[in-house]
């Protein structure tokens, strides 16, 4: 359960450094892994799975409100 807060925790701060930011979501939850005690090649599968998650929602969404035209996919 403490390792859960933990990772919880990286996550909700790398989140709000991304809002703020724009940016670096990957480098910040990457770094907070790590420091947590979470093996590298364990903290990149994460931290790459988050961000296809985050970026398929995000597409999602901004091709259902119409911010996506046929001729920007091809």
């Amino acid at each position: 359960m403490q390792s859960f807060v933990l990772l919880l925790i990286a996550g909700v701060i790398a989140q709000l450094v991304d809002d703020s930011l724009g940016m670096a979501f990957g480098v910040t939850s990457t770094t907070l892994l790590l420091m947590v005690g979470v093996a590298p090649a364990l903290a990149s599968t994460s931290v790459h799975l988050a961000e296809v998650g985050a970026t398929l929602a995000s597409g999602l969404s901004h091709w259902r409100f119409g911010n996506v035209g046929c001729s920007m996919i091809l």
